[in-house]
């Protein structure tokens, strides 16, 4: 639509003083229209809606009872250490290395569980027996010489 010449006038001499930039309070066809975009580009732009309405409700409920407390739970662990021989299946209280601080091996039916460790890395159930004093590998891949081997027993009391 084209502008009269007051409307005209109006117009260049609000682009003349502001620049291409529109003015608030100018009531030109420029400035009107130019308002207009930047306020319903705002209102629709997805990049201006803030949509993280998170719902944060954290509940813990713990039942306490006055009449009744429970014992505590006592954990206890003892290891015994030795180092592999080349070819040695069988280790003994008497291979246990104790300037270490190694235990005797213990029998595993007094223990909740056991976990043997060959040169740090755990071993799985089936390559090995424990009885009261002996531990024996049954695998046929033995562990290099001078492996360190952990039995870790763990007791859990309470």
């Amino acid at each position: 639509m084209p502008l009269n010449e007051k409307q005209y006038s109006y117009y260049n001499s609000c682009r003349k003083l502001r620049g291409r930039d529109s003015y608030p309070k100018c009531h030109c066809h420029h400035c009107n229209k130019e308002s207009k975009r930047i306020y319903e580009g705002n209102k629709n732009s997805t990049s201006n809606t803030n949509t993280f309405n998170p719902i944060f409700n954290p509940s813990i409920t713990i039942n306490i009872s006055p009449e009744y407390t429970p014992p505590p739970i006592g954990v206890e662990t003892v290891q015994y250490l030795a180092l592999a021989e080349e070819g040695k299946k069988v280790y003994t209280n008497e291979d246990a290395l104790k300037q270490y601080g190694s235990s005797d091996i213990l029998d595993p039916d007094n223990v909740s569980t056991l976990n043997l460790f060959v040169n740090g890395v755990l071993q799985p159930p089936s390559i090995y027996s424990v009885e009261e004093g002996i531990l024996h590998l049954e695998s046929s891949d033995l562990p290099p010489k001078d492996a360190p081997i952990t039995l870790l027993f763990v007791t859990v009391k309470g």
